[in-house]
């Protein structure tokens, strides 16, 4: 124990280096091994016409397998039972953009490898994508190798003929290998411990970084005439020429132009990121693609960055901090998710632009050595952009036009998102960001704009009628305000919140706000059906997830609760924790968690920065971040474009702003 103790943290992280690349190798051989003993399996398909079953009701068969009648299906009384002898069980169906289910149990219990609910197992045969498909589906697996007895249920489907057979397996005993699996991957955990340890005790003896010239501060030489033209106004007028150009000779001019301009002034467009992010949804259509600005924007900055740090040679991978340890996992187990996806094209593009390029973003923001005004210009970005969204949203609500109306005549403005909530969620975001500045700032001009911004942006999250932001995510971001700011903000804002109570209870007569208590019908049943089938698929798929992006088709096609199916196409749980554990499985739950610590780990000290701006920055971006958790409890939290991006740059501003105090 005395030589062990003795070991320098470096040495323990070679140790648990090594131990975690030996424990990849040998789950890489017992995987193998594995799938070579299941290469053993033996499968035999049958038909309805073929295989040995005894029908019920009113089917119809033919070469296209089983049909049940329209009565039968909708009272119960067409159903089969089929004996079989194996370990394992799938049927062969025929999907399509129609709404029916097969009701499977297998010797008097819930088949299981299918959802299930109170009922029993059920399994889906409406289409992920509503095209028409014949797939396999595996129903029940684990089964002792002996004789059994399965028996369906056909509830809606006639005229689809969707029973087209079903395939009997027997499958060879994998436990020992499932075993040492599970041993090697928490042998393969702890040692990813160990190293995640070592860069805590790195960041406790202090980043020491490379000094520089700051983007914003001085230069020399050639960069002091780029600098003199480069200016926000400058890079705006260009942006504003390559996106709006109707011609394309215009186009590619003003895109080079831009480039140039960043390639001088990467703060600049690192700002226009920002200012950009929300606006993901109208691109830049381009030689036949479209792409959004934020996302060309970045492409940009990381060209500026690069020829940056091949000039420089600043990039030091030795000074990762906790919290860029939990980025980099994150972006490790999303890309791992991918792989592991069952539609994997649209996990990809989600890869791309909601996790690579957010978090490119935030290592061009830790790495680029800004300076504060640098900083000030990026955080002005996003408040600029965020009281676009919310300019833009008064404005069609004044005029009447691209509304949501809801209950009874509700009109709910959505701005430049294609929903009311989603634009709550961005507004929510900025308003405690703008509300922390305006009170607690020194700086005369910059709290005036910011309270002054305020107004707009609060009358919009109002007007959207987002029940997660008016309930939750607003009130309790600037609750966190008065909590972090102590003393009379802190009663200030707790009285302001019991006003704010008191005048909200005639909005919470509205048949909208009513219907919340209501769990049997509306938005809250669904809401409730939602997450059971979320916590199904979780289970399911608990390691990797079902992947990015792949949660609408995966919910869709498998398990959507029957009592749920007037809303079949949610692209997410809205949960944050399940949103993480379905997408990216427990790996992403860690990941998570791990964000979420490292940032308050940095954050919550800085409530007492001697600088008052600096100090209002950083409990801004704090209660920006309780928004985050706040709101995601009920509707989305990262896994949309302009969240991911202002995710990451609450991260990377936060940073900045302990590694300057």
């Amino acid at each position: 124990m005395g030589t062990l103790g003795t070991l320098r943290p470096r040495t323990w992280a070679i140790i648990c280096l090594i131990g975690l690349l030996v424990s990849s190798l040998l789950v890489g051989a017992v995987w193998a091994a594995r799938r070579r003993a299941l290469l053993q399996t033996t499968t035999v398909s049958y038909t309805p016409l073929s295989g040995e079953a005894e029908w019920e009701g009113g089917w119809e068969f033919s070469e296209l397998g089983a049909d049940p009648s329209e009565a039968g299906s909708q009272n119960g009384a067409d159903r089969v039972t089929i004996p079989f002898s194996g370990t394992d069980l799938a049927l062969r169906v025929r999907r399509g953009q129609y709404r029916a289910y097969l009701w499977v149990s297998v010797d008097d219990e819930p088949a299981n490898r299918l959802p299930q609910e109170e009922r029993g197992a059920y399994l889906v045969l409406t289409s992920p994508d509503y095209a028409p498909q014949v797939v396999s589906i595996p129903v029940a697996r684990g089964l002792d190798d002996g004789p059994h007895i399965v028996e369906l249920v056909a509830d809606r489907g006639w005229d689809q003929w969707p029973l087209v057979g079903w395939e009997v397996s027997r499958r060879p005993d994998t436990t020992a290998h499932r075993r040492a699996l599970a041993g090697l991957a928490a042998l393969a955990l702890a040692c990813l411990g160990g190293i995640v340890w070592w860069g805590m005790e790195r960041g406790r003896r202090g980043d020491k970084g490379t000094r520089g010239q700051g983007e914003g501060g001085n230069v020399r030489g050639w960069r002091v005439a780029g600098y003199n033209l480069c200016s926000p106004i400058s890079v705006l007028i260009v942006a504003g020429v390559f996106y709006f150009s109707p011609w394309l000779p215009l186009t590619l001019i003003g895109g080079l132009a831009l480039a140039a301009l960043i390639l001088l002034r990467l703060d600049l467009g690192l700002a226009l990121v920002a200012l950009t992010a929300p606006f993901y949804l109208h691109p830049r259509p381009l030689f036949g693609k479209a792409f959004s600005m934020a996302e060309i924007a970045t492409l940009m900055c990381a060209l500026s960055w690069g020829v940056r740090q091949i000039k420089n040679r600043t990039l030091r991978i030795s000074n990762l901090t906790f919290l860029d340890l939990a980025a980099l996992f994150f972006v490790l187990v999303s890309v791992a998710s991918t792989f592991a996806a069952e539609y994997r094209h649209v996990a990809v593009r989600e890869l791309r632009v909601v996790v690579l390029e957010p978090a490119l973003f935030y290592l061009m923001l830790r790495t680029s050595q800004l300076d504060e005004r640098a900083i000030w210009r990026i955080v002005d970005g996003f408040v600029l952009g965020a009281v676009a969204v919310a300019l833009i949203g008064l404005a069609q609500r004044a005029l009447g036009v691209n509304l949501i109306t809801a209950e009874q005549g509700f009109q709910r403005l959505r701005s430049v998102y294609g929903s009311p909530n989603n634009a709550a969620l961005y507004l929510g975001r900025a308003l405690p960001v703008l509300a922390a500045i305006a009170l607690f700032g020194a700086s005369r001009r910059r709290r005036a704009a910011y309270g002054v911004a305020v107004v707009p942006l609060g009358l919009a999250a109002l007007l959207s009628f987002s029940r997660g932001a008016i309930l939750l995510g607003v009130p309790l971001s600037l609750l966190a305000l008065g909590l972090l700011a102590g003393g009379r903000w802190l009663w200030g804002t707790l009285g302001a919140a019991a006003a704010a109570a008191v005048a909200a209870i005639p909005l919470l007569r509205t048949p909208r706000f009513a219907a919340l208590l209501d769990s049997r019908s509306g938005a809250t049943f669904f809401r409730l059906q939602l997450w059971r089938a979320s916590r199904t698929m979780f289970r399911d798929h608990p390691w990797l997830g079902v992947g990015p992006d792949n949660f609408l088709y995966q919910y869709r096609g498998r398990y959507i609760l029957p009592a749920a199916w007037q809303e079949p196409d949610l692209s997410h749980p809205h949960n944050i924790f399940l949103d993480y554990g379905c997408r990216l499985g427990l790996g992403g739950l860690v990941a998570g968690i791990w964000l979420q610590a490292a940032f308050w780990r940095l954050a919550l000290p800085l409530r007492r920065l001697a600088d008052p701006d600096r100090r209002a920055l950083a409990m801004g971006l704090m209660g920006s971040m309780v928004n985050f958790l706040a709101h995601g409890l009920v509707d989305a939290s990262y896994f949309l474009i302009d969240l991911a991006f202002v995710f990451f740059l609450t991260l990377a501003v936060v940073q900045w702003l302990s590694q300057k105090e």
